[in-house]
Order: structure tokens, then C-alpha cells, then sequence
């Protein structure tokens, strides 16, 4: 049975942190919030526990924060827009890397086994890392159902073609009406699936890779992602096997911490203010990412009476008992509450 340490006070949870799980080389995976958002984690929380590692690990060669860039257009769409961002909204005290470049080109390539998928397209920056801590902000989602460990990991760390890959059965679709005839995305097509006609451009769904940079490159955002070709249930597990690739290719030397803090209906991807939908409850710490997913709904359903449950159209339960098929980790978990 997998142990879950809890308490409403971060630092007694970073007492819990695993750091022998951590290699030389750390990064810390989370999530600046999108421009608008006021609920997104606290950059208060990631600095302390940034400085607790930085303090406790004596042979730290390399720790930062890490994310790739977003699929949609936003602040969050390139390497540049995206730090000035994550400092606006106050992470600037630790250098920030952003893995998959300044489109969201840079990806690395890993092999899936017995997932629904056979590969996962992460950020290459991935390879200057030996390890992750998994800082989680858990809140709601539309299609995810909730943003937990997993989440974070496997959208998250997704390149700009892996997030794609994860939303998306098809390829991306031109707006006629939108399009201007630049020819922009021609010219930054890898694999020469765009063609011009009639002064619109158009995607050859046969030749697409679905490398996703036309829509980062359209200055008119004519290039549509097809969000609704998949299923919430497709994207959850696919979420789950991009985790399973990144957790694999690291040795699974990672660690995960969520702040059940500010939790809110919808993502801190919406740019926009919300309210949250329950009082604040506190930090779980556990080297399993389904045990703490699983006791962070436990956690959030008992004190919402099962809102929380009710809230999107996602199965909560499909990534905790996909995720334990593959033997990612456990729902089986001993939760130690610190504060008692």
C-alpha cells in the first residue's frame, strides 16, 4: 500500500519529500497559469519548495522550473511570451526552461508500451534533466475531469505536436474565411503538407505529422485544433501513457507534490478569473502519482460533499484505474495525516 503524507502545512509535506529519488539534475514540473488567471498555484509555494531542495541536496548540479508551451494561441504559445509570463505572474526567483523551444518545435521522441498509443512526442529539453518533482496545482478540467499529477506531467511536458497527438484524432483544419494567403505556414511546414489554393492555404491530411506549428506560426490564427475529434476517455489515457513514457525514460525518479489550494471548477489554462469551489485543504507528498491522484479526489470529493465528482463530463476514476493497469502505481493508499 502506497503512503500519502498530508498536512495543511507545505513545509511538514516537503519534510515527507523523497529526495533520494532525485538525481543531479532536477527539474520541477509546473504550471504558470494562463494570462487573466488569478487561482493558478502560488509562486510562494514553488519557491519554497525550489529552496528546499536547493538547500537539502548537496550535489544539485542543475534545478529549475520546467513546462512546454501551450497548443493554443496565447502568452503561453512561445518560449519568450511564455517566461515573461511566468515572471509577471511571480516565478522569476529560479531560472525557467521551457523544453519543447521557442515554437514548441523541439521534441523528443518516446517509445509507449502497452499503452493505446506507441510513442509520446515530450520536449527535448527533457534530456537535460535526470529527474522531476511533480508540483501539482489540483483543480478541475473540461475534458481531463481534473488536473492531478498526471496531468501535469503528461499534457504538460507534452511538445506542441505531443499535445495535439493527446487532443486530436485529425489533423488541423484552415479556416478559408480566416486566411489570408501568406503563405507563413507553407513556409514552416516540415513536411510539406500545406499547399496553396486558389490564395488559401490548405493541409493535406495524408502528408501532415501533425507536427502543430502552423497554428503557431499563423499571424491570424486561421489554423483550427480539432478539440473535439477525440473523447475525453481517448485523451485521459493517453494523458496517462505520456506519463508512462516520461516516468520510464527518467527510471521513475520523480516525486510528486499536489496543492489542494484554490481549487477551481475549470483549468488554470482559462484565462479568466475563478472562484474556488471549496476552501482551501492542504499539500499530499508520495513517490506514487496514482496514489496521490487518487487521495486528492478522495480529499476534494469528501470536503464538496462530491461535487467535485459531479462537475465536467470526464470519469474521474478512468486515469487513477488506467494508469494502476499499466502499474504506474497503486489506489490502494495509506494516507498519514502530519497535522494529527
Amino acid at each position: 500500500m502506497s503512503k500519502v503524507y498530508f498536512s495543511k502545512d507545505l513545509g511538514k509535506v516537503l519534510e515527507k519529500l523523497d529526495l533520494s529519488k532525485l538525481g543531479k539534475r532536477v527539474g520541477i514540473k509546473l504550471h504558470f497559469g494562463e494570462k487573466g488567471n488569478v487561482t493558478y498555484l502560488k509562486p510562494e509555494i514553488a519557491k519554497k519548495v525550489y529552496e528546499y531542495i536547493k538547500d537539502k541536496k548537496k550535489d544539485l548540479e542543475k534545478i529549475a522550473l520546467v513546462e512546454c508551451n501551450v497548443l493554443y494561441r496565447g502568452e503561453r504559445m512561445t518560449r519568450t511570451s511564455h517566461i515573461a509570463l511566468a515572471k509577471e505572474h511571480g516565478f522569476g526567483f529560479a531560472d525557467i526552461d521551457i523544453l519543447d523551444g521557442e515554437y514548441g518545435e523541439e521534441t523528443l521522441t518516446l517509445k509507449v508500451e502497452g499503452g493505446i498509443i506507441n510513442e509520446a512526442k515530450v520536449g527535448k529539453g527533457l534530456e537535460r534533466y535526470d529527474s522531476l518533482v511533480v508540483l501539482t496545482h489540483f483543480k478541475g478540467h473540461v475534458m481531463a475531469g481534473y488536473g492531478g499529477a498526471f496531468k501535469n506531467l503528461g499534457m504538460g511536458l507534452g511538445s506542441r505536436a505531443g499535445k495535439l497527438h493527446m487532443h486530436a484524432n485529425v489533423s488541423p483544419k484552415i479556416s478559408k474565411s480566416k486566411c489570408i494567403g501568406c503563405g507563413t505556414c507553407i513556409r514552416n511546414c516540415g513536411s510539406d503538407a500545406i499547399v496553396m489554393k486558389n490564395n488559401k492555404a490548405e493541409i493535406i491530411n495524408d502528408k501532415c505529422t501533425g507536427c502543430a506549428m502552423c497554428i503557431a506560426v499563423c499571424p491570424v490564427g486561421a489554423v483550427k485544433i480539432p478539440w473535439l475529434s477525440s473523447t475525453s476517455s481517448l485523451l485521459q489515457k493517453k494523458i496517462v501513457d505520456y506519463s508512462k513514457a516520461i516516468i520510464e525514460y527518467l527510471n521513475n525518479r520523480l516525486v510528486y507534490i499536489n496543492a489542494l489550494v484554490n481549487i477551481t471548477k475549470d483549468c488554470d489554462c482559462m484565462g479568466k478569473k475563478q472562484k474556488p469551489i471549496v476552501e482551501d485543504i492542504g499539500f499530499l507528498v508520495s513517490n506514487d502519482p496514482v496514489a496521490i491522484d487518487k487521495a486528492s479526489l478522495d480529499l476534494v470529493n469528501k470536503a464538496t460533499h462530491h461535487l467535485f465528482s459531479m462537475i465536467n463530463v470526464a470519469n474521474k476514476n478512468l486515469p487513477t484505474k488506467y494508469a494502476e493497469s499499466l502499474s504506474l502505481g497503486s489506489s490502494e493508499y495509506e494516507l498519514i495525516n502530519l497535522d494529527s
